[in-house]
């Protein structure tokens, strides 16, 4: 049965909304969805008054990509009416994008999962008005796709260490962080490109520094090189290196991997990373940049 908000066609006549839902165990931050009730007021209101009712019903699919990306329909009635849809929530992160189709139908595109957790969140519509309904529907987070298997072994990872399988190089392990995590996207250790640090010692240079992994990564046919001003065409999972000294001419001083693109309202696109030596999931770039390594520069490489 799908939940309703019902309220008045006459703003000065009352307000009626009555909605309750918990998902327990949905949200990926381990909380609960919930949607606000009022009682219904002014018994004197016209009885032959319309009242507009917006719904939510159900979900399609019902599962889609950790990483996000995947259009979803949302069917329930009440879309098109005079409170418009002002935005659609998976759990606790907003819809990358969403339109209406008509007054039963909205289409709305799946963000990432916060934190990349496996597992189901309630779907939420906001009205202009301030009201919410949210689907008993809910939707569910799955392992689908390499980036989805690459980023939840980053959040994972990124704090607690996987140091039986990886080791730690101490005081600069951001590359054989962001190297394991490619395993779990797909790629396959090389003689060009290892490493058995943990039990033998051993690694490739392009394991563990800056430039020579920057050139690694240079040499595959599935890489592309982004500068900055491209950010616009960063994608989630994509991996960024630092120069935090480009005065100096020693290339490449850190790497990360993207966790969050956000395109912002006001046009400007941020970009958050995950990795070691910082141990961060969603560090601001621009802050890294402009407060944190004045001066400092840095490219992408896109992974197709």
């Amino acid at each position: 049965m799908p939940l309703r908000i019902a309220r008045s066609a006459s703003l000065f006549a009352g307000v009626a909304v009555v909605a309750a839902l918990v998902l327990s165990g949905c949200a990926p931050d381990g909380g609960s969805s919930n949607v606000s009730a009022a009682k219904e007021g002014n018994s004197g209101a016209d009885s032959a008054a319309a009242s507009e009712v917006v719904s939510v019903a159900s979900v399609s699919p019902a599962t889609g990509a950790l990483s996000g990306g995947t259009e979803v329909t949302i069917a329930g009635e009440g879309f098109s009416s005079s409170s418009a849809v002002a935005s659609v929530s998976f759990g606790t992160e907003a819809a990358t994008s969403f339109a209406v189709v008509d007054d039963a139908t909205l289409t709305a595109v799946a963000p990432a999962s916060f934190n990349y957790v496996v597992g189901a969140v309630p779907v939420t519509v906001a009205l202009a008005d301030g009201s919410e309904v949210t689907s008993e529907a809910a939707y569910g987070y799955e392992i689908q796709t390499p980036v989805d298997s690459q980023l939840a072994y980053a959040f994972t990872y990124w704090q607690d260490y996987n140091l039986d399988e990886w080791g730690e190089f101490p005081d600069n392990d951001c590359g054989n962080f962001v190297n394991q995590a490619m395993l779990a996207r797909g790629w396959t250790q090389s003689d060009d490109w290892f490493s058995d640090y943990a039990t033998t010692g051993d690694y490739s240079l392009s394991w563990i520094r800056g430039n020579e992994m920057d050139a690694y990564y240079a040499s595959r046919p599935d890489t592309t090189r982004l500068e900055l001003t491209q950010r616009d065409q960063v994608k989630i999972g994509d991996v960024i290196m630092f120069d935090w000294d480009p005065q100096n001419d020693n290339g490449v001083d850190h790497t990360q991997i993207v966790s969050k693109v956000t395109q912002n309202a006001d046009g400007t696109i941020s970009i958050a990373l995950v990795g070691h030596t910082l141990d961060s999931n969603y560090r601001d770039l621009d802050n890294a940049l402009t407060v944190e390594k004045p001066g400092a520069t840095a490219h992408f490489w896109s992974i197709a």
